[in-house]
C-alpha cells in the first residue's frame, strides 16, 4: 500500500513536470511553444494569424493574395493537426506507462489473476 501511494505521488509529479515543459514557451502572449497544443488554446486568434502569416512571407507569399491566404489557412490546419497528433501520443504515452497491478486469487487447486 505504501509502495502504491509513492508511485501515484511519483506519477503526478511527473506529470506536472510534463505540463510544465508544455507550457514553457516564451512567445507572445499564449503559453507554450508556437504550434503546440497549449499554444493554440490560450494565444488569441490575431496572434495566431500573425504567427502564420510570417511563416508565409518566409516562405515567399506576398501579402493579400489569394496563395497567401491559402498558406495561412494551411499552415494553421497543419500545425493544428500536428499539436493534436503530439498531445495525444504523449497521453497515450503516458497511460501505457502507467504501473499495473495483478491481483491473484486462489479457489482450491486453482488461481484466478487478473491485470488491471
Amino acid at each position: 500500500m505504501q509502495g502504491e501511494i509513492i508511485m501515484r505521488k511519483n506519477n503526478i509529479f511527473a506529470a506536472a513536470g510534463a505540463a510544465a515543459i508544455l507550457l514553457s514557451g516564451c512567445s507572445g502572449s499564449g503559453l507554450g511553444m508556437p504550434g503546440s497544443p497549449a499554444w493554440f488554446a490560450t494565444t488569441p486568434q490575431a496572434e495566431q494569424a500573425t504567427y502564420f502569416r510570417n511563416r508565409c512571407v518566409s516562405y515567399g507569399f506576398e501579402p493579400g493574395t489569394p496563395a497567401m491566404a491559402q498558406c495561412i489557412q494551411n499552415e494553421s490546419i497543419s500545425s493544428r493537426g500536428r499539436a493534436s497528433a503530439r498531445a495525444n501520443a504523449a497521453f497515450a504515452n503516458m497511460q501505457n506507462s502507467q504501473p499495473k497491478t495483478t491481483t491473484c486469487n486462489r479457489f482450491g487447486n486453482t488461481v484466478n489473476c487478473t491485470t488491471f
